[in-house]
């Protein structure tokens, strides 16, 4: 399966290719039938035309090394959302792994946080990432109220550093840039799954006071209601006699064909030996004389699913105005301010979560088991009996906002140019889960609950799921015990059949960006120097993360009534009908559920203190006792940069070199604890106040050259160095000290193991840096065309990995740890002075730290881009693109580079009269890896290849009137993640087609 998906992407990328190759020929004829020509040829475009024309025009004029789209005219990017319009550009790509369409992205393959996003240049403070990697959520901003987005892939000194995989820059134009006149846009979003529709209206004017003086306003509101359904395939177990409830004879019977009947290498493999899965003791031995012989890896079957609804529903509102005043034909003076809210409260999760764990419910595998490409075997279909079945509802509020402002004075005459620029911007972003669990216990003698689940392999089209009896979840308002000590989230009944969980992590970041900047540059005529550029800027940072878990304590569980629960509609249309899902699915009314149990009595013995939404916290939980610290980074950022202009063996050549001081004042305020919690749930005296100061500075030199070869023919190269500080939010400074449990399988009759935990802060990371490298071929073959091919290369110094290590993180003293000092065995990590020849404590860690290997990401941007005007009749109204990248990455082996697909491609090709337009985009992109994490067992996950097509159509009613419609993800794809293998299915995620149907006018 995954051979043919891949040859019908590659099949549909290189009929793209050779289309525009065979244009290109074309192209290239004409050309040269007119090189000869007095004056240069002049073609005047608008709509779609105009946009792709803008972007190869600005390429082409831009120093750096740049890609970019801008507007079509009209006040708008025929796409989606920002993201899905970025992905049009070589080296970018949409990662569709995040939810809510936050549209975060990867830049020449590399996680989004790896790139700096700037507005007109200047850093701002957009709205946090809270997860890790991702960078900042564009989701966050309509697109109508900017005028360009650039991907400065080359930054030099004059450019704000951080951008290792580049510069996003978002751009608004100023007023007296503008044509004056108002525009009103009115359209109707539909989404295909749910049958969900949401309204949007934009409304801006541009006005010219006078010649020198304008102004301008934008405002856009965009309803927010879509659904994404998925399958998760949380992981999969190998059979275990526990797991099938088989005794060991029955087991080696069974299943012993499938697990090796000799000792296993000490790592690398998969295999199990029988006598291990089966658990035999000194003396046992269960290998027969058939063990072994189909297989050693043992066989596997899927022990949990879930079923998943996630229903986005909110509003996002986004504002931008501005003035410009031009006193003088050497002065200009701009001020514009923006405003973004995307606030979804409604915003919820369904899930249904049944799981098989090792005593907790049985597994029976029916059919025969398939090898995959990994070794293992796997059974497709398997029945389930007297599991933990449990219905999850989340009520995920969200919220994203930016705003701020960049006020600029520029003034300039034949011999010097000087801007000025302030600004100031806030970004924020907040997460409020409230967990909803209603759960049926395995119990003595079976729970009762049976299902039978085939995975299809990966194929949704095989894939069914069965549950009885129904309904599989039930809620009661009397008999609930809270489980205290031993699980402060939960409530059982007395026989611990049914469980009700009250739960959910509230998460807040909020940053303020605060500069002034001058620049100064001098035109001089000293060689080939042509300028001396120099530049002074003064940087506050300041950044602040808080948040909460909820626990069940002193909720009035008497309050709540049975039609709380019900079977939620979209069981009906889930994936539209593309999979056989359980429908024994019953969800909880969220926000009457909460206003029922609400106001909670409060915990005392943890000192007090209340979620936003009004439950007590568990101090204990990662959610409060890793994100609350605050970090101010006060910064200094000098450079210095000369442009150049000269003949080299009769080519022109041009560019400029320089280098960019900065220097870093850095300030970590965090909660950490310095102490074993206080009991099940904490308290707020097991945290103190800890203060860090670093200080760094770097030279960051950069240089690129322009060969002008011919008029029509562009090299450019370019080196630039850079850092990039440990992230905000992806790592967090907090140090979190486990109490220490007895681990029973490593305890003796002699002698007792115990095991804490530690996530050390990440307050002594340093940034890493990275050497970057591009050289890049351009043909300007006709007017508003380009034919361009480009290598790059990163070298990566310091990057800030996760890890558990012990060898790394053990130190020699862990009294800030409270366990005194520590010994390395060259195995363990232990706490010598807590430790006893009976009774022995180690510490397990967990952490990031800067790697001391370098990291290689690489690769080529092909890109070809026509408008077919000079053709005659009909086809002169055609035009394309299409590019292609090709990215790889080298690592070390304990810390693989995620998220590079290997290759990446669109298609674009278009129609366009002064009357209407049309638009097709393919987008296709390989696999790609991703990190092990959150719920999930087993190996790091791969993301499916995938590919997909996008139509856009607009007519031109009158010359002030325009209609279109856009529909996405034609084609119906889905998302697929999986485990070495695509049988080891682990993730489809599924959002249907979208439709737009717009109407504009201009007054």
């Amino acid at each position: 399966m995954k051979l043919r998906s891949y040859a019908r992407g590659t099949k549909s990328i290189l009929l793209g290719a050779t289309m525009l190759m065979g244009c290109g020929a074309a192209v290239a004829q004409a050309q040269d039938a007119a090189k000869d020509a007095a004056e240069p040829e002049v073609v005047v475009v608008t709509g779609l035309k105009k946009s792709y024309a803008d972007a190869v025009r600005a390429k082409r004029n831009n120093i750096e090394i740049t890609d970019g789209i801008s507007s079509d005219g009209l006040g708008r990017f025929p796409d989606l959302n920002v993201g899905e319009a970025l992905q049009r550009i070589p080296g970018v790509q949409i990662n569709r792994e995040a939810e809510g369409r936050n549209a975060t992205i990867n830049v020449r393959g590399m996680p989004g946080s790896y790139a700096r996003t700037t507005l007109n240049g200047v850093a701002f403070a957009a709205p946090p990432s809270l997860a890790n990697d991702q960078g900042a959520p564009l989701g966050a901003f309509n697109s109508d109220i900017f005028s360009a987005f650039v991907i400065e892939k080359s930054p030099m000194a004059n450019a704000q550093s951080g951008g290792l995989s580049g510069n996003v820059d978002m751009q608004i134009a100023g007023a007296l840039s503008r044509s004056e006149g108002g525009l009103f846009k009115a359209a109707m979003e539909y989404n295909e799954l749910g049958g969900m529709t949401a309204p949007a209206f934009t409304l801006g004017y541009n006005k010219r006071l006078s010649s020198d003086l304008a102004v301008f306003g934008t405002v856009a509101y965009k309803k927010e209601n879509f659904r994404r359904d998925t399958l998760r395939f949380n992981g999969y177990s190998r059979l275990t006699p526990g797991l099938t409830g088989l005794s060991q004879s029955q087991f080696a019977a069974t299943y012993g064909d499938y697990y090796s009947a000799t000792a296993c290498p000490s790592s690398g493999s998969f295999c199990r030996t029988l006598n291990d899965a089966v658990g035999a003791t000194t003396g046992q031995n269960f290998n027969t004389a058939t063990t072994g012989s189909k297989g050693n890896t043992g066989v596997y079957a899927l022990d949990a699913i879930r079923q998943y609804t996630r229903e986005n529903i909110g509003e996002l509102w986004t504002a931008t105005g501005g003035i410009e005043w031009k006193p003088n034909e050497n002065t200009k003076v701009g001020l514009i301010g923006y405003y973004s809210q995307r606030d979804l409260p409604k915003t919820t999760q369904y899930f249904l979560i049944n799981a098989v764990w090792d005593g907790a419910g049985t597994i029976t595998p029916s059919g025969t088991p398939v090898q995959t490409s990994d070794g293992r075997w796997l059974y497709q279909t398997a029945d389930y009996a007297n599991f933990p079945a449990k219905s999850s509802t989340r009520l995920y509020s969200q919220k994203q906002e930016s705003e701020g402002f960049v006020g600029n004075l520029d003034w300039s005459n034949e011999d010097w140019k000087v801007s000025a620029i302030v600004a100031g911007s806030k970004g924020a972003n907040q997460s409020l889960e409230t967990e909803l669990d209603l759960q049926t216990n395995p119990v003595t003698g079976g729970n009762g609950i049976t299902g039978r689940l085939t995975t299809g392999f990966g194929d949704l089209d095989g894939f069914s799921y069965t549950v009885n009896p129904t309904p599989q979840n039930v809620i009661f308002n009397t008999g609930w015990i809270w489980g205290a000590s031993s699980d402060p989230e939960g409530y059982n009944t007395a026989d611990g059949k049914y469980y009700l969980n009250i739960s959910g992590s509230e998460s807040f970041a909020e940053q303020t960006v605060t500069s002034a900047q001058v620049d100064v540059e001098r035109f001089v005529n000293f060689g080939p120097i042509t300028s001396v550029k120099g530049g002074l800027r003064l940087e506050k940072n300041e950044f602040k993360s808080w948040g909460f878990r909820n626990m069940a304590y002193g909720a009035k569980l008497q309050n709540i009534t049975q039609d709380m629960v019900y079977t939620p509609s979209f069981v009906d249309d889930f994936m539209n009908g593309n999979a056989s899902i359980s429908k024994n699915w019953q969800v909880i009314d969220a926000e009457r559920f909460i206003a029922a149990v609400t106001p909670v009595d409060i915990y005392t013995p943890s000192g007090g203190g209340l979620t936003t939404r009004g439950f007590n916290i568990l101090y204990k939980d990662g959610a409060f006792a890793d994100n609350n610290y605050r970090t101010q980074n006060n910064l200094t950022q000098a450079y210095i940069q000369f442009k150049y202009e000269t003949q080299l063996l009769g080519t022109r050549v041009r560019g400029n070199f320089g280098t960019r001081y900065e220097g870093t004042e850095n300030t970590i305020d965090s909660l950490d604890t310095y102490r074993n919690f206080t009991g099940a749930v904490g308290s707020l005296s097991d945290f103190k106040w800890q203060r860090l100061e670093n200080k760094y500075h770097y030279w960051l030199p950069s240089a690129i050259f322009v060969a002008d070869v011919r008029d029509d023919l562009i090299v450019r190269g370019a080196y630039y160095k850079t850092y990039v500080r440990p992230q905000d939010r992806q790592f967090s400074p907090v140090t979190r000290i486990g109490e220490p449990v007895v681990n029973s399988q490593l305890s003796t009759p002699t002698q007792t193991i115990r095991n804490a935990s530690v996530r050390i802060g990440n307050n002594k990371l340093r940034p890493y840096l990275a050497d970057s490298y591009d050289l890049s071929l351009e043909w300007y073959n006709r007017p508003n065309g380009v034919i361009s091919l480009a290598y790059f290369k990163k070298v990566i110094t310091g990057r800030i990995v996760g890890t558990s290590d012990p060898a790394i993180l053990c130190p020699a003293d862990g009294s800030n740890w409270g366990f005194g000092p520590l010994s390395w065995d060259g195995q363990n990590c232990t706490a010598t002075s807590q430790s006893t020849a009976t009774n022995v404590l180690r510490i397990g860690a967990s952490g990031a730290y800067n790697l001391d290997s370098d990291t290689t990401v690489d690769g080529l941007e092909f890109n070809i881009q026509q408008n077919f005007d000079f053709l005659p009749g009909f086809w002169k109204n055609f035009g394309g693109n299409f590019n292609y990248a090709y990215t790889k990455s080298k690592s070390p082996a304990i810390a693989p580079f995620p998220g590079i697909s290997k290759h990446a491609a669109n298609a674009i090709l278009y129609y366009e009269t002064p009357k209407y337009g049309v638009r097709a985009v393919y987008n296709y992109r390989t696999d790609y890896p991703l990190n092990a994490n959150g719920t999930y067992t087993g190996g790091a996950r791969s993301v499916k290849e995938r590919g997909q097509l996008d139509l856009s159509a607009s007519y031109n009613i009158t010359d002030r009137f325009t209609i279109s419609l856009d529909a996405y993800n034609i084609t119906d794809e889905k998302r697929y993640e999986y485990e070495n293998d695509t049988r080891f299915v682990r993730w489809i995620d599924y959002d249907g087609r979208t439709f737009t149907l717009t109407g504009r006018a201009t007054f």
